[in-house]
C-alpha cells in the first residue's frame, strides 16, 4: 500500500496551536490513493472535496493586508494551497509550484495559506523559492472551514468559486499540471 506524503498539524506541538496558529512539523503518515481516481500519483490522497462551494475567510497577507478569498473569486481559477514552511512536503512542492505557476500564471489565480507563528519566516520561504503570487496567514478558522487534515493540501476552485479537485498530500509536476487543466475546464 502507499503512503500519502502530508504533514499533520494536529501533532504539531506549539503554545500558537492552541491559539491561531498550528505548524506542520511532524508528519503523519496514514494510507493513501483513491481507487477510481487517475489523476492522482502516489504519496498524494484525492478526497471527494468537504464542500461543494470553497468557504471564503478572511486573513491577513504576509504584508500585512486584509485579505479575503471572495477578492480574487470570478476573475480566474483558483489553485489555493495549505502550507508550513516546516514541512517537508511542502517544501519538495515549492519548486513545482514555481514551475506551474510560469506557465499557468496568467490563467489561474495561485493563492497560498501558511501556517507559521512567524510571518517574517513565511516572506522569507516565499522569497526564497520565488513565488510572485500572494502568502496569507493561516488561522484555526481557514482550518476548520477547509477541513484540514494536514499539510500540504490543494484545493482546485473555479471562478464560480465550485470546487473542483480537493487534494492532500504532495503530487509530481505532471499531476498538478492535470489538475490546474482540470480548474480550466471547469471555466
Amino acid at each position: 500500500m502507499r503512503r500519502r506524503a502530508v504533514c499533520d498539524g494536529r501533532r504539531t506541538v506549539s503554545a500558537r496551536i492552541r491559539t491561531l496558529f498550528f505548524t506542520g512539523v511532524l508528519c503523519a503518515v496514514a494510507l493513501g490513493g483513491f481507487a477510481g481516481e487517475g489523476l492522482l500519483a502516489p504519496g498524494a490522497r484525492a478526497d471527494e472535496p468537504p464542500f461543494k462551494v470553497a468557504p471564503d475567510f478572511s486573513t491577513f497577507d504576509v504584508n500585512g493586508n486584509s485579505r479575503t478569498l471572495a477578492s480574487y473569486l470570478k476573475a480566474k481559477p483558483i489553485l489555493l494551497e495549505f502550507m508550513s514552511p516546516d514541512c517537508p512536503h511542502c517544501v519538495e512542492m515549492a519548486p513545482i509550484l514555481a514551475r506551474a505557476h510560469t506557465m499557468y500564471g496568467d490563467k489561474v489565480q495561485f493563492l497560498t495559506v501558511a501556517y507559521d507563528k512567524s510571518v517574517q519566516r513565511v516572506q522569507r520561504f516565499a522569497r526564497a523559492e520565488k513565488h510572485a503570487w500572494p502568502y496569507f496567514m493561516g488561522t484555526q478558522q481557514i482550518s476548520k472551514a477547509y477541513k484540514l487534515d494536514g499539510v500540504p493540501t490543494f484545493c482546485f476552485i473555479a471562478p464560480d468559486g465550485q470546487v473542483v479537485r480537493y487534494v492532500v498530500g504532495s503530487m509530481p509536476e505532471k499531476v498538478l499540471r492535470e489538475n490546474i487543466d482540470a480548474i480550466l475546464k471547469a471555466k
